[in-house]
């Protein structure tokens, strides 16, 4: 299993086989962004709990680019994003450029990378959660 941005790799120790990376914490398995990570193993099960939701559309696609190659052929990805809202509490999130994701680009994601849309939801502190199957 792939942590894409751990954080402080939170689910080390619970998750068997986990791989955590992060570009700004050292207790990921690897400091570095998915664009830099490289494997030699791939991955059944790949997280993006609010780790692909910064920048252009173009920044976005290629992330998730980079998550795909790592899967295995019927891997699943599982999403946290936040849809543009800047609602953390801290006003350095006003210079953040948060990616506004939508229940419909996920649909559209989803199906340009080939996988389908099993399940997506709102929750109440207004992010969307999403889980894509490779078709």
């Amino acid at each position: 299993m792939l942590d894409v941005g751990c954080g402080p790799n939170p689910f080390k120790g619970h998750i068997a086989n986990l791989t955590g990376i992060d570009p700004a914490f050292d207790q990921a398995d690897y400091k570095c962004t998915i664009e830099e990570f490289e494997s030699n193993v791939t991955f059944d099960v790949a997280f993006c709990l609010g780790s692909i939701n910064f920048g252009t559309e173009e920044t976005v696609l290629t992330q998730i680019k980079c998550v795909v190659n790592l899967l295995k052929p019927h891997g699943r990805i599982y999403w946290r994003c936040n849809p543009g809202r800047r609602d953390h509490g801290n006003s350095e999130c006003e210079s953040i450029d948060f990616f506004p994701w939508t229940k419909q680009l996920h649909k559209k994601y989803a199906e340009q990378f080939d996988f389908e849309l099993v399940d997506i939801q709102d929750d109440n502190n207004n992010r969307i959660y999403a889980e894509w199957r490779k078709a």
